[in-house]
């Protein structure tokens, strides 16, 4: 059975047996919980779903009272309170710094509600930045206000608490009907809201023997995002001249065809060429990153070989996602070098 499929939990009972069966008295840490908004600690009214900040202590109470669970205690923050579609820095730099406030030793592990819009990104910021912490740090959703029928965020948020209960796994995890890995969700479709992963498989290539201990810490996680990246997408007939970099964002990341290709066709004056796009990066001395290339030995595609020709930088290996928060990340740090360090790590990902 696939590795993803065999996460177990065990009950308050379970726990119990074991702890008499070992001849240990212990006092779980309480679990640190953070609420941020969206839907699971929001209400329907009229038909619109709005957040409320009294869903955070609501669903602490669904939980004790459904699961029964008596003994777990919880300690609660909420630094921001909004529907994760309104994410922006400021939001990120104060979840960051609430973060950076606590003493991870003092808990058995963190609860970080979030909304589902931007899931993927927040997973993927705090696998990052967080991903040295000797305990696991969960972030979970809900595809549902918790008293609509069908809402799975009570599901979800039971099944964090019974992943940190367990005290099996160290790292940093999405739960949303699956465990997955933070680093490698990908937002979910438009059509049935499905979450999916990154390379197929929620923990394609990890050993369980790695998920229980803490990770290489390679950044101090205190960093105050401000500096933008501009994140270009390819589709037919694309018109490079229609992308704006009078705002001078910090990097550009350029995302790529699955076969890690784009287009190369210098005809037009150049307009829908991204060789004629990384030249004028250059020329105003904005870095520019492509996310997706392949190599291999079946080989490349020409325009593939031209990109790479030009020497324009690539971050492979990765989701679309992480490498946009791994540039935020990597552009808003001032404690190593970008280019050499930092962005060719990749165990900032794994």
């Amino acid at each position: 059975m696939h590795f993803a499929q065999n996460l177990t939990f065990v009950t308050d009972c379970d726990m119990i047996i074991i702890n008499k069966a070992l001849g240990v008295t212990s006092i779980m840490k309480p679990i640190l919980t953070i609420f941020t908004g969206g839907t699971i600690a929001s209400v329907s009214s009229g038909g619109v779903i709005s957040p409320d900040k009294e869903r955070g202590g609501y669903l602490l109470e669904l939980y004790k009272k459904t699961s029964g669970d008596n003994d777990t205690r919880f300690e609660t923050a909420s630094p921001i309170h909004i529907l994760s579609e309104n994410l922006c820095f400021d939001e990120w730099n104060a979840l960051i710094k609430a973060l950076c406030s606590y003493d991870f030793s003092n808990y058995s592990g963190i609860i970080i509600t979030h909304g589902s819009d931007t899931l993927a990104y927040t997973s993927a910021l705090i696998g990052m930045l967080f991903r040295h912490t000797g305990i696991p740090i969960v972030i979970t959703a809900s595809n549902k206000p918790l008293d609509e029928q069908g809402s799975n965020g009570l599901f979800n948020f039971t099944s964090a608490v019974r992943l940190i209960r367990e005290g099996r796994y160290i790292g940093i995890f999405t739960v949303y009907e699956k465990v997955y890995l933070a680093t490698r969700l990908l937002p979910a479709d438009t059509f049935l809201d499905r979450f999916s992963c990154y390379g197929g498989e929620e923990f394609e290539g990890v050993s369980e023997y790695r998920l229980d201990k803490p990770r290489e810490k390679i950044i101090e996680p205190n960093i105050t995002l401000k500096n933008e990246v501009l994140v270009v997408n390819p589709y037919p007939n694309f018109n490079y001249s229609s992308v704006s970099l009078s705002s001078r964002p910090a990097a550009v990341l350029h995302t790529l065809y699955h076969s890690g290709t784009a287009c190369t066709d210098s005809s037009n004056g150049g307009e829908h060429s991204l060789i004629s796009f990384a030249k004028k990066c250059a020329a105003l001395d904005i870095p520019l990153y492509l996310c997706g290339t392949k190599g291999g030995k079946a080989g490349i595609y020409e325009s593939m070989k031209e990109i790479k020709d030009s020497g324009i930088n690539t971050i492979d290996h990765i989701s679309d996602v992480a490498a946009y928060v791994k540039l935020l990340i990597a552009y808003n740090q001032i404690q190593m070098d970008i280019t050499v360090v930092f962005l060719e790590h990749a165990a900032m990902y794994a």
